[in-house]
């Protein structure tokens, strides 16, 4: 934005046969002091050459050199009153108001950049006369270009008023950064003692784990003190974490020699034991000051108490109100880790269904598998009958000098029943096959076979 105007106007006739007198306007704005500086010039004084000069040469900052007889006059730059001096007269209205409007603004930004100069020049003294690092400090910085940052967003700032602010602002948070660099060497120095001590007392412990007989409950208690020392450290985060892991690793190392057969799901149920324990505590808790809350309200709407009464009261019951909304807060987070492990736990329960049903059902097919009766070839046979099964064919009989018959009944009687015989379905295929001479069952009239035959003979 240009902070210089040059423009031609006229005096206002005085009556209206009367012609308008030309004259050159030159306005310059001082944004510091929201003043605007007016050079009118007319009669010999208002020439095209001057007017030339003033828009290619001054307007552009160059300086030239004007009638000695031209005094400026100074105005306060407002919205309600006009650029133009009284009595002066242009035909470029819109110019004039634009370029009001556009003064206007870079007076209010002018204004708004003399704000954070001088708030930075007192973050300045701070940060100079600060001997080592200060948190709030920076925290005051940050908050401060926050500001500045948000002004040069929406475009309310000059962009040479952004850089003035911007080095100086850099300058203030580079001291600060070369003292914050020096004191984390000293800290990261004092991790590392801390680190190494801590050390020297875990390894001790991570070579008893390992022992045969070692007293774990007593290794167990010795870790659960170390570790209470270990969240008071002052350390970096990268000996944190590995300190944390190696403390970590110890304690699972103990507690899976403690209980070797310890299952997971078992674990997933004390937790959830524990969680529902918890929950039912922070519950009571918020009953009690629901109660409380209701005994406050009830005295705030008692007609016989002072102010003073009813205000400590009401903050009172303030306290307790916002005490109950964290608590909410901390329930409901408490309610959504108690429906993550009971998914878990319903999880883990249908899986094992699975499983047992899959046992189950391959226990099923090996009890339904047939249990037939063995076949007569597998009965210990005499010598004899299993020497000549092995060597007569199925479709003729055997001898009679090995006495075959004899034994084919006696095997005829075993396998019958006296009382019932057994249904048709339960015998054997390959027996039937194998036996032909063998006599039918009681219930039908036996006929007369090859082998009583040979008996009677």
């Amino acid at each position: 934005m240009k902070t210089k105007l040059v423009l031609w106007g006229h005096k206002t006739p005085q009556e209206d046969t009367e012609t308008p007198e030309r004259v050159l306007l030159a306005l310059e704005l001082q944004p510091e002091t929201n003043k605007v500086k007016t050079w009118l010039f007319e009669g010999e004084h208002a020439t095209d050459e001057l007017a030339k000069a003033l828009l290619d040469k001054w307007r552009q900052g160059e300086a030239i050199a004007f009638p000695a007889e031209v005094e400026p006059t100074e105005r306060a730059l407002s919205a309600g009153a006009g650029l133009l001096p009284e009595g002066i007269e242009t035909d470029k209205n819109e110019l004039i108001a634009r370029t009001q409007t556009e003064w206007i603004f870079m007076v209010l930004s002018t204004k708004l950049f003399k704000n954070y100069h001088t708030e930075l020049e007192e973050l300045q003294e701070l940060v100079e006369s600060a001997t080592q690092y200060s948190k709030e400090l920076w925290n005051r910085m940050k908050g401060f270009w926050e500001k500045v940052q948000q002004q040069i967003n929406e475009q309310n700032l000059f962009k040479e008023h952004i850089g003035i602010l911007r080095s100086s602002t850099n300058e203030l948070f580079a001291q600060l950064k070369k003292m914050r660099a020096a004191e984390d060497a000293q800290f990261e120095a004092q991790a590392k003692n801390q680190y190494g001590e801590l050390l020297a007392r875990l390894e001790p412990l991570e070579a008893k784990v390992e022992e045969e007989g070692a007293d774990l409950q007593q290794l167990f208690n010795q870790l659960k003190s170390l570790q209470q020392d270990f969240k008071s450290l002052q350390l970096t985060r990268s000996l944190r974490s590995k300190l944390w892991d190696r403390i970590d690793a110890a304690f699972k190392a103990v507690k899976k020699r403690r209980s070797p057969n310890g299952s997971p799901e078992g674990r997933l149920t004390r937790r959830m034991e524990g969680l529902q324990a918890a929950i039912e505590k922070m519950e009571r808790s918020i009953e009690r000051d629901q109660k409380e809350m209701d005994v406050q309200q009830r005295k705030i709407n008692s007609g016989n108490v002072t102010q003073l009464e009813t205000q400590l009261r009401q903050v009172r019951a303030k306290l307790i109100q916002e005490r109950i909304d964290s608590k909410n807060k901390k329930l409901t987070d408490m309610r959504a880790t108690m429906g993550d492990l009971q998914k878990k736990h319903e999880r883990n329960l249908k899986r094992q269904e699975r499983e047992a049903a899959r046992q189950a059902s391959k226990a099923e097919k090996k009890a339904a598998q047939p249990q037939t009766p063995p076949p007569p070839k597998q009965e210990a046979p005499a010598p004899e009958e299993k020497k000549a099964e092995e060597t007569t064919p199925v479709e003729t009989p055997p001898p009679p000098e090995q006495e075959a018959p004899a034994t084919e009944e006696k095997k005829a009687e075993e396998t019958t029943p006296t009382e019932t015989p057994p249904p048709p379905e339960q015998e054997a295929p390959a027996s039937e096959a194998k036996r032909k001479d063998v006599a039918p069952p009681a219930t039908e009239e036996p006929p007369a076979t090859d082998a009583t035959s040979e008996e009677e003979e």
